[in-house]
C-alpha cells in the first residue's frame, strides 16, 4: 500500500494554526482530552463534545479487538474509553483517510477554527511539525484506568517550543482544586475558552465510569 503520509504532512504544515496535535501513550486518555479540549467553541466538533448519549453506558466507537490485540474487549472500551469516531490517527498513511480530512477543509466546514488531531508519536511529532501547537498528556501511568492490561510504563515530557505538557493526574484529578488550575492554565496557553463546569461533569462522569469497569472485573 502507498504510503501518502507526505501528502498529510504537507496540508498540516501548509494549514498549521488551525491544527492541535495530542500527544498520548495509550491509556493515558488522549481522546478523553481531546474531547475536553474541543468543548471549546474556537475548536471544531460536530455536536457536544462532551455530551454521552443517553441511551447508551459510554460512546457507540469500539474497535475490534479480535482484529487487533492492541485494543481492549468491547466492555472495557464502552466504559472505560471516550473515542472519538474520526477513525484517524496521526501518522495515518491510508489515501482515503486523508482525502475525508481534505474534503472537511475544502467545505470550510472548520476553516475559521482549529482542529485536533489525535496521535502516539512524542518528540518526532514535535519536531517535524514546529508550527503546530502539540498538547502532551504525560506523567506516572494513571492507576485510576483499570484496564485488563496494565498501561506498561510512564510518560515523559516533551521539550520543544511548541509543546504544552500536561500532567495526566492533574487534568483527570478527582480533587477540584488541582483539576482546575491544570484546565484553565492549559486554556491560556491554547487561547481557548474554558467550560469549567460542562468539562468537570465530563471528567467526573468518564471516572466513574473506570470504577464501575473495575467493579466488574473483580466480580
Amino acid at each position: 500500500m502507498k504510503d501518502y503520509t507526505y501528502v498529510l504532512d504537507a496540508f498540516l504544515n501548509k494549514f498549521s494554526k488551525n491544527f492541535i496535535f495530542i500527544s498520548f501513550p495509550m491509556g493515558y486518555g488522549g481522546n478523553t482530552l481531546n474531547r475536553v479540549i474541543s468543548s471549546s467553541p474556537e475548536i471544531y466538533w460536530d455536536g457536544d463534545s462532551t455530551a454521552y448519549p443517553d441511551d447508551l453506558e459510554g460512546f457507540p466507537v469500539a474497535y475490534d479487538s479480535l482484529s487487533d490485540p492492541h485494543f481492549a474487549n468491547f466492555t472495557e472500551q464502552h466504559l472505560c474509553c471516550t473515542h472519538t469516531g474520526t477513525d484517524f490517527m496521526y501518522p495515518d498513511s491510508k489515501r482515503d483517510r486523508i482525502h475525508k480530512l481534505t474534503k472537511i477543509w475544502k467545505n470550510n466546514v472548520f476553516l475559521d477554527k482549529r482542529l485536533c488531531i489525535n496521535s502516539h508519536n512524542s518528540l518526532d511529532l514535535a519536531k517535524k511539525h514546529t508550527k503546530i501547537t502539540i498538547v502532551r498528556l504525560y506523567g506516572k501511568a494513571p492507576t485510576f484506568r483499570h484496564f485488563i492490561n496494565d498501561i506498561p510504563s510512564d510518560s515523559y515530557s516533551v521539550s520543544s517550543p511548541n509543546a504544552i505538557n500536561i500532567d495526566v493526574n492533574d487534568i483527570f484529578s478527582s480533587d477540584y482544586g488541582t483539576f482546575e488550575t491544570t484546565y484553565l492554565d492549559l486554556c491560556s496557553k491554547l487561547d481557548i475558552t474554558p467550560r469549567i463546569n460542562r468539562v468537570r461533569a465530563f471528567i467526573l462522569l468518564w471516572l466513574e465510569k473506570q470504577e464501575r469497569y473495575k467493579k466488574l472485573k473483580i466480580s
